[in-house]
């Protein structure tokens, strides 16, 4: 038994260091444009994750309305519709948690699902 509760908190500790929840801001940059993107991951109930996303293109910020969250292990992948100039689009990111650091790449398409755009995004979590 005494063997087991220092392994048991090990286990808790690392854990919790791989825990994605937080606020994330950084960078996108896609086929013809590029901006920045902000991406904050909550716990809900009963291991459900919740995701708020917007990201800049020029000036002007796009709110993003989630459509799923899946977070497996260091692994996260958004689903989120936006709609920009008048278009409503949907965007798939998925990425790779690497510490306070989350990266990987997005596919936007438009209702139809011809694909409108494709890149790579970097975010770090705010302290």
């Amino acid at each position: 038994m005494r063997r087991l509760i220092p392994l048991l908190l090990f286990s808790s500790l690392a854990l919790a260091a791989a825990d994605p929840a937080g606020k994330y801001t950084g960078t996108w940059s896609g086929t013809s444009a590029d901006g920045t993107i902000k991406i904050a991951l909550a716990h809900v109930e009963k291991g459900e994750w919740k995701a708020d996303v917007s990201f800049t293109l020029g000036s002007e910020e796009v709110e993003c309305k989630t459509v799923s969250v899946k977070v497996d292990g260091a692994k996260v992948e958004l689903v989120y519709d936006f709609t920009l100039s008048g278009a409503q689009l949907r965007s798939t990111v998925t990425g790779q948690l690497d510490g306070a650091r989350l990266e990987g790449k997005y596919t936007t398409t438009a209702p139809d699902g011809s694909g409108v755009d494709e890149g790579a995004f970097k975010v770090s979590r705010e302290k």
